[in-house]
This record gives C-alpha cells, sequence and structure tokens, in this order.
C-alpha cells in the first residue's frame, strides 16, 4: 500500500511538472508569435503536439494563427475550426479565432484563384507550339476551309472565319487558338 502511494505521488509530480512545461511552452510560443518569429514558434508547438495526450484549445487556437503568419492557410482553417469546435463562440480567443479564419479563407481563395491564373498562364503563355511548315491544319474546319453546319433541313455550307481558303492557320493563329484568343478574319465573303 505504502508503495502504490508513492508511486501515485511520483506519477502526479511528474504530470504536475510535465503540464506546468506545456504551458511554459505555450506561453513561450505566444510570446514568439508576438514577436514574430513564427518559425520558431512552430517548432515549439509541434514539439508540444507531439508530447501530449490530448491537444487543448489553447494549443489549437496557437497553432492556427501561427500558421496563417506562415501562409500555410488551408492548416491554420483546420486547428481555427478545431478551436471553435472545443469552445464555440465563448473562448477566450473566439473572437480573434473568428477574425484569423475569415482571413484565412480568403487568404486561401486567393492563392487558388493565383494558382490557377499561374496553371493556365504557363501552360498557354509561356509555351509557344512550333510548326513544321509555318503552318498548322484549322481545328474548326479541318483543313476543308468550310464550316458545315447541319440542321432539320438539310446541310449549311459557310467559309471558315479563321483560315486562309486552303484551310490552315499561321503558327501564330494557331497559337493564339489554343489560347482561346483567335478572332475570325474580316474579310471572310469569298
Amino acid at each position: 500500500m505504502k508503495k502504490a502511494l508513492i508511486l501515485s505521488i511520483i506519477l502526479i509530480v511528474q504530470n504536475s511538472g510535465f503540464a506546468q512545461s506545456n504551458d511554459f511552452l505555450l506561453n513561450k510560443s505566444q510570446q514568439l508569435i508576438i514577436n514574430e518569429n513564427y518559425l520558431e514558434a512552430d517548432s515549439i508547438l509541434k514539439e508540444v503536439i507531439n508530447n501530449v495526450d490530448s491537444i487543448s484549445s489553447e494549443l489549437t487556437f496557437l497553432f492556427g494563427k501561427n500558421s496563417f503568419h506562415l501562409n500555410k492557410f488551408k492548416q491554420s482553417i483546420n486547428w481555427l475550426n478545431k478551436y471553435i469546435e472545443l469552445k464555440g463562440l465563448l473562448g477566450i480567443y473566439s473572437e480573434e479565432t473568428i477574425k484569423y479564419l475569415e482571413l484565412a479563407n480568403t487568404k486561401n481563395i486567393i492563392d487558388r484563384r493565383e494558382d490557377t491564373e499561374n496553371v493556365i498562364i504557363e501552360l498557354f503563355s509561356y509555351r509557344y507550339i512550333e510548326c513544321p511548315n509555318k503552318f498548322k491544319l484549322c481545328p474548326i474546319c479541318k483543313g476543308s476551309s468550310v464550316m458545315i453546319t447541319e440542321t432539320n433541313i438539310g446541310k449549311i455550307y459557310k467559309t471558315c472565319p479563321f483560315s486562309d481558303d486552303k484551310g490552315f492557320l499561321t503558327c501564330d493563329e494557331y497559337n493564339d487558338f489554343l489560347r482561346g484568343k483567335l478572332l475570325p478574319k474580316k474579310n471572310t465573303i469569298k
């Protein structure tokens, strides 16, 4: 019985010391965030996460806030949402969490748009397709120089407004077509 009591006391003291250590690290990371030392705060927060069995609401808030400042917006959104799940709108950091959550969502949307624009620019604007003969078969009329439209009555034949009279596009026109910028030629009546 005496051994069990001593063992219990040792475990309580160790857990108390461990909790105080985590509180110290959380306070330190909070100060680092205030001082804009986000990378150092990130490493301390990760250390705390790796050494606890359950994550506190304060830790979720600090990790979400710090992730925002590291431009890790999806990660920030996840942690801040976790804080709201744990504390609702009545937590100590709820008001600040909502503000950071709105900012992170906005930045995430902007980043996604910019990524999409960058992909489009890379795919279409910077890559110029070289034509071996300086001409490329028109993909609209398929080289016939005539566009055929079927209706209920019959077929309507119309001169292709994009290709030359032989059904070809220049290399520049073809690249404009790939970018969606090919305009019909002004003189389409033949």
